[in-house]
Order: C-alpha cells, then sequence, then structure tokens
C-alpha cells in the first residue's frame, strides 16, 4: 500500500519546474483507509468512487498530480499514455521559443497493461503489443510536433527503458530475446535494453554502436552537448557519449558493476562478465556459485558457457578491479 508522497520527494522538489504523472509504479495502490479525501479533485464523492467505481474495481487506485496536487483520483490507467502524450505536447508548444529538456517517462508497459480503446486487441501480440503500439504512435506525435515547431534539427531526443521484461507476467511481460534472465537479475536480459538517439544533422542516420553504455551517461551527455561541465563536487558516474553519437566513436566506458540492494552481483570488463552472486527473479534469493562465472559476451551473449577455468587470468583481472572498486566504497 502506497501513502500520498510527501512534496519533499516529488520531482519539483528535485530540479524540475513542473510534473505531471502518477508517483509510483502503476502496480501500487492507496491504502482505503488513507486520509487522502482532502487531497481528492471531488474530495466528496473521493470516499465513495473509492469504494464502489465498477470500472476500477479490481484495478489499482493511482493519483494523477500535476507538481504537488492531485487532479484525478483514481486515474485511468487505460489513458495515461494518451495524457502524457498530450500533455508532453503542450509542453514542446510552450517552450519551443526557449531550450528545454523534458522527462517522458510512460507508465506502460509496466504492469498491469491498460491499452486505450483505439488501441485494444490491435497487436498479435496481445496487451504487452496493443501498450507499445500505443507508445509508438505517441513517440511519433511528439516528433512530428517537434518538426511542426521547427525544433526538429535543434532537440536530441533519446528513447530507452530501465530494465529488462518482467519474466513472472509472461506474455505481459515482455521479451529478452536471446538473452538470459530479465527484471532484476544481473544477467543480460536484466539490464541491456535498446537505447535509440536521434537528432538530424548530428547523430549520423542508420549508426550502429555495440559500446557499453548505461543510463547514467545520459545526464553528462546533456551537459555536454549543452557546453557545460558536470559538478566537480561529488563523484559522477556517468560518462559523456558525445563523441559516440556525433562520430560513433568507441563507448567511454569499459567497466560497469550490477548491484542488487546493496549486493555486488557482476561486473561487466570491457567484452568479460563475471557473475558473483545469482538472483534468479524478483524477489528470489540470491545463490552463491562455487566459484564466480565468467562469460565472452561477443561470443556468447545469451550467457550460457562458463568459461571461468579457461581464463583465470581474466578472472585475476576483474577481481583485482573489484578489489579498487571496493576500497572507493562507503
Amino acid at each position: 500500500m502506497a501513502p500520498r508522497p510527501p512534496a519533499p520527494y516529488l520531482p519539483t522538489s528535485h530540479g524540475f519546474d513542473s510534473y505531471y504523472g502518477i508517483p509510483y509504479s502503476n502496480d501500487m495502490r492507496i491504502d482505503p483507509k488513507a486520509k487522502l479525501v482532502a487531497h481528492m479533485p471531488n474530495p466528496e464523492n473521493a470516499a465513495q468512487d473509492h469504494a464502489n467505481a465498477d470500472r476500477f474495481k479490481n484495478k489499482p487506485y493511482l493519483p494523477l498530480m500535476r507538481d504537488d496536487k492531485v487532479v484525478e483520483f483514481p486515474a485511468d490507467q487505460a489513458n495515461l499514455t494518451q495524457q502524457y502524450t498530450q500533455e508532453a505536447l503542450r509542453f514542446i508548444r510552450q517552450k519551443s521559443k526557449q531550450p528545454f529538456f523534458l522527462y517522458l517517462a510512460y507508465t506502460k508497459p509496466h504492469t498491469p497493461l491498460y491499452p486505450s480503446k483505439p488501441f485494444q486487441e490491435r497487436s498479435l501480440r496481445g496487451l504487452y503489443g496493443d501498450v507499445v503500439e500505443e507508445i509508438d504512435d505517441s513517440v511519433g506525435q511528439i516528433l512530428t510536433e517537434l518538426q511542426r515547431q521547427g525544433l526538429d534539427e535543434n532537440t536530441l531526443v533519446i528513447f530507452t527503458s530501465d530494465n529488462g521484461p518482467w519474466l513472472s507476467r509472461k506474455l505481459r511481460g515482455g521479451s529478452s530475446g536471446l538473452l538470459r534472465g530479465g527484471k532484476s537479475t544481473t544477467w543480460e536480459g536484466g539490464h541491456r535494453t535498446p537505447c535509440i538517439a536521434r537528432w538530424p544533422g548530428v547523430v549520423p542516420p542508420h549508426s550502429v554502436n555495440a559500446g557499453m553504455t548505461s543510463t547514467l551517461d545520459i545526464f553528462p551527455t546533456i551537459m555536454a552537448f549543452a557546453g557545460k561541465n558536470v559538478p566537480d563536487d561529488r563523484v559522477m558516474d556517468g560518462h559523456s557519449l558525445k563523441n559516440v553519437l556525433t562520430d560513433n566513436a568507441q563507448s567511454p566506458r569499459d567497466t560497469m558493476y550490477f548491484y542488487d540492494s546493496g549486493v555486488l552481483c557482476a561486473v561487466r570488463w570491457k567484452h568479460w562478465k563475471l557473475h558473483l552472486e545469482i538472483k534468479p527473479d524478483i524477489g528470489g534469493r540470491f545463490s552463491k556459485p562455487e566459484s564466480p562465472l565468467l562469460f565472452n559476451l561477443d561470443q556468447d551473449p545469451s550467457e550460457k558457457y562458463d568459461i571461468a577455468q579457461q581464463h583465470p587470468d581474466v578472472v585475476a583481472a576483474i577481481k583485482e578491479i573489484i578489489e579498487k572498486h571496493n576500497a572507493t566504497m562507503d
């Protein structure tokens, strides 16, 4: 059960000028006993709606918020993608004469899945395909609006995801294809996601780069394009990908550490991946192999064949990297 989040935890308290959305995952819900009535748009009907609204029966009750105010409760999840898209279009029109940063995080395809009526039963992939097609349509609307506002060649658009599929949700949770594992695991299927960058005249079309990158790199990349330096009063884990995007250069990142709940589960170094702890899925328990597992991701992206015994020198090199890394951690 998730209570209404205090304002200090909302985006407007962390550098964003405005915010529109649901304040947590769409599979959460507000405790019916929570003292929420005073925060509802129609407080006289909120309690009754919460208990009796048939269209929300057995579904999560979510507050749709603008800044720190609830504007719709319960939010209709089937409308969220279109509502976010319309809000993004309005924002682009409003800010078209000045530099802006728009962070658009669609609720879908996180489960539960609710496509809007025009997209229901359209995809052969079922509900999951329906919500992905709706996102695809929405991204097309946004790109068209950038062109309409004359911003197409002056805007960097990055499209990516935060994690792999939720395998326990089966067909409603997506697919990692040939990659092993899914969300909440440190197998490649848990965190290797597509990333598309678009900037006509700056990012060469049809270019492909298989270098290792992270969403941690987005912030320093944007700062580099803006001609600004990242803060130097703290440790920054990201790297600028400006040259990767403009010149298809080699990624500046050669090492990545994979943690879960404070546990260092795996380390990638170049094309090598060493697994120290294994977690099968969300909520699963960690298991520690008798010895670390090593995979060559260039030759075996599915992480099927442990080759640690054949490459003890690589295992030793990665363990040394781990020792140096641990020395920097508090």
